[in-house]
């Protein structure tokens, strides 16, 4: 894939997406509780992961992903990483920032952990059109087949089809990947692809580890 010029923004990275091969991760901190900004109450609300996946558990539907997408959303900021360290949920609240994959990974390990079927759930490497960089955020299965965007830059949840902002290139989950073309996903071995300068082969398999 050519490469391009990335202007510096501090919503948007780049995610190095090709097939080259990378580096490695540094290991997942762990966190005893976490804060977060409450948009209902207008107030700072603290939590242990473990009441936050209960919480979680307690809603179903659409309910449990708005709650997980708000309040990972609103308990670290968005930062540029010079060094792509994949975190994940208790690494990511414990550093207090992250990329956009961190926060579609800590969402991935809350929402399985509270119950949602890890089939319903895969994260999206996409084209940014509004800036001239890479987004990766996650994505939730409906039962029609369609799928609700999780994203760390809006609390709103919208069906991928309205984020035309969005131009599809990789999907993947811990087990499989695939790459669009010609207007559809077609299947590649994860191996082939490289995101955050490592070959997704090695990435998969940690996503609920991280």
């Amino acid at each position: 894939m050519p490469s391009r010029a990335a202007k510096p923004n501090p919503c948007r990275r780049a995610i190095a997406l090709s097939l080259l091969l990378g580096a490695a991760i540094a290991p997942a901190a762990s966190a005893g509780s976490f804060t977060y900004w409450d948009d209902p109450s207008a107030s700072a609300v603290t939590l242990t992961r473990a009441a936050f996946v209960a919480k979680a558990r307690q809603l179903h539907g659409e309910k449990r992903l708005i709650y997980v997408n708000r309040v990972v959303n609103n308990a670290a900021r968005q930062q540029f990483e010079k060094v792509d360290t994949w975190k994940g949920f208790d690494r990511l609240v414990s550093d207090g920032y992250g990329d956009c994959e961190d926060f579609a990974i800590a969402k991935y390990q809350i929402l399985i952990q509270a119950g949602t079927p890890p089939a319903r759930l895969d994260f999206l490497a996409a084209d940014d059109t509004l800036t001239p960089t890479y987004h990766a955020v996650l994505r939730y299965r409906q039962d029609d087949g369609s799928h609700l965007i999780l994203d760390n830059l809006t609390l709103m949840m919208l069906p991928e089809s309205k984020r035309t902002d969005l131009k599809p290139l990789v999907t993947f989950d811990r087990t499989h990947a695939a790459y669009f073309h010609d207007g559809a996903f077609q299947p590649v071995a994860p191996s082939r692809i490289v995101l955050g300068g490592q070959p997704l082969s090695e990435r998969m398999p940690k996503l609920l580890d991280y």
